[in-house]
């Protein structure tokens, strides 16, 4: 068993009462699936390092570049072939039709995945087709009674349901209260657990963690974490999720007099995030590595996690 963090009680403060200690922080990580040659010769290098870390899963992402499910589904088969990590996809309503998601979602599952992540995903130009999907709690049904078809191609007759939340909001949520209401109607559609966006201060998910309880949301919410490398990938990963870098987070950044001193000043106010967001009560990690195990690596490094 790969050592995580963990936080239980010193013995030495009970005597006669028995504590169950915390259990080890979950820990999965998001990668991308090749792109080009260039980036499939970096692959084995990734996944060698990622299990390493003996994750309880691997995310992996659909997009354009990548040959959208194409690519998801050969990535993972790769990731089934050559590794002992257990493999989860991203799908989202974009992706096509109902009988064309119920097709990828047959060819995830033959592929190796046993979970999924159910997503909305970004909006196409002039909106979403009249005839797709139009949010994330229609698909989360959707796989949930495709699954109960085949209950019997899985140990347990059932898939793991992900879906996404939002610590700062949706950008198309008019307050925190809709995007309550829409993660219970996804938890009550089947949604095992969700992962939230990109955040940059760790009381916004302490505090949105507490408010989702108070509205009777129960699945784990998972806080997902991006390395803060530089200026330029904040601002441009913070305008694809509708956020505002915050200001001393800038102003840390762009203090610093070389690309190096800016890569660990990122690195260390990621780490110092991460931290807080665990003292915060949280349980688990989702780790966005863009590929980068290096960066990933050193992430893990300044928080405990080792290999």
């Amino acid at each position: 068993m790969t050592p995580r963090l963990s936080a239980s009680a010193p013995l030495d403060q009970f005597s006669e009462v028995s504590v169950e200690p915390r259990q080890r922080t979950a820990l999965s990580f998001e990668v991308i699936p090749p792109r080009n040659d260039a980036d499939a010769s970096t692959t084995a290098e990734l996944l060698k390092v990622l299990q390493g870390y003996n994750p309880d899963y691997i995310a992996v992402t659909s997009s354009q570049r990548s040959g959208w499910l194409e690519g998801t589904a050969a990535f993972i088969e790769q990731i089934s072939r050559t590794t002992s990590m257990r493999p989860l996809a991203h799908l989202a309503c974009t992706a096509g039709t109902r009988e064309e998601l119920i097709g990828w979602i047959d060819a995830l599952v033959d592929a190796g995945v046993r979970g999924l992540l159910a997503l909305r995903g970004d909006l196409p130009e002039g909106g979403m087709p009249a005839h797709y999907l139009q949010h994330a709690d229609e698909l989360v049904r959707l796989i949930r009674h495709r699954e109960a078809g085949q209950a019997a191609r899985f140990a347990a007759g059932s898939l793991a349901v992900g879906v996404a939340c939002y610590p700062n909001g949706h950008a198309e949520s008019a307050n925190l209260d809709e995007d309550f209401d829409v993660l219970l109607a996804k938890q009550r559609l089947g949604a095992d657990f969700a992962i939230t966006q990109l955040f940059f201060d760790a009381e916004d998910y302490a505090r949105f963690a507490q408010r989702a309880r108070l509205a009777g949301v129960r699945i784990p919410l998972i806080p997902g974490i991006m390395p803060m490398t530089s200026v330029a990938r904040l601002e441009r990963m913070a305008k694809l999720s509708g956020l505002q870098v915050p200001p001393r987070v800038r102003a840390a950044l762009a203090a610093a007099s070389t690309p190096d001193e800016e890569h660990e000043i990122g690195m260390e106010l990621t780490a110092e995030l991460t931290r807080s967001v665990l003292r915060s009560g949280a349980d688990g990690l989702h780790i966005y590595t863009h590929n980068n195990p290096h960066i990933t690596q050193d992430l893990l490094n300044r928080i405990g996690v080792h290999p």
